[in-house]
């Protein structure tokens, strides 16, 4: 009998997942028709303001209070950590850093939980483009798979995480090849968005940039750039010589300024800084944001 109910289980869940992808798909279908996916939307909030006239939505939430939209505190993820709900603010937080606003929590109709980002630098769709289908193949137990209607070409813009049971559990992503009740939609999937850690702090590499980028960029995504000691003694040791997905050949600012108004570094490769002046600074250095 568990393994019987298992695999209903499995095929339910798959099945849900399929219609809330497929209800979504048919509320942005409808936006193409209008000419809606024209690309002009500059945030996540600014495109479910759209979103919401073509689906029904029961609550919605923003990033800020986005837990409340989640049957549960936490998820297991794929990682089989522990993640807490409230932290998936940003694209980065579901596993899309291309999308840097903040993630939208909705609740639809049938009690299913998402959260949602929207890449505002998605290539807008018009009305005359052709739409292209994307069937799934999802698990339906007893190591079967089922071709589902799943979605099209309409919703390349979005990737979003969804609870397809209400919280009933396990509450987990898929592992180890299992699927289970947290579903995901493209690449989404919960994550802490670090691209390495160091004594439990989160530090995340955003590319390359002038100093006065590096410090909004930060700001922005609620973080900061460490200073230089941080970078030479505790980030370089652990993060260096390809140990994490931060690239090694560059050089990283620090938050100080030096007294002629540079960064405190100066540019270097292999995770190795070194201190110096008088120079201008340059955008080619790189920016890691830490927690």
């Amino acid at each position: 009998m568990p393994i019987i109910t298992e695999n209903v289980t499995e095929r339910v869940n798959s099945s849900r997942q399929a219609n809330i992808a497929y209800k979504v798909t048919q509320a942005m279908d409808k936006m193409r028709a209008l000419g809606l996916l024209d690309g002009s939307y500059k945030s996540t909030d600014e495109f479910v303001n759209e979103l919401q006239k073509h689906l029904t939505i029961a609550k919605r939430c923003d990033s800020q209070h986005i837990a409340d939209c989640w049957p549960t505190k936490n998820v297991r993820t794929s990682d089989g950590e522990d993640f807490d709900v409230s932290l998936a603010k940003t694209g980065k937080n579901v596993n899309v850093k291309a999308n840097k606003t903040g993630n939208v929590g909705l609740v639809l109709s049938d009690g299913a939980a998402l959260i949602l980002t929207y890449n505002q630098d998605a290539q807008p769709i018009d009305v005359g483009d052709p739409v292209i289908a994307v069937n799934k193949s999802l698990p339906v137990g007893f190591g079967k798979t089922k071709e589902f209607a799943y979605t099209s070409s309409v919703t390349s813009s979005i990737d979003f995480v969804m609870d397809v049971n209400g919280g009933k559990g396990p509450n987990s992503e898929t592992r180890n090849n299992k699927y289970y009740d947290i579903r995901s939609f493209n690449i989404a999937r919960f994550s802490d968005g670090c691209d390495g850690k160091v004594n439990g702090k989160c530090y995340v590499y955003m590319g390359t940039a002038t100093w006065d980028d590096a410090i909004k960029i930060c700001k922005d995504n609620g973080m900061s750039l460490p200073n230089s000691d941080k970078l030479a003694y505790t980030i370089k040791p652990v993060l260096g010589y390809g140990k994490s997905s931060i690239p090694s050949n560059l050089c990283y600012w620090s938050s100080e300024r030096d007294y002629y108004g540079d960064s405190s570094l100066r540019r270097c490769s292999s995770f190795s800084w070194a201190g110096g002046h008088g120079r201008s600074p340059s955008s080619m250095e790189g920016v890691l944001c830490g927690d």
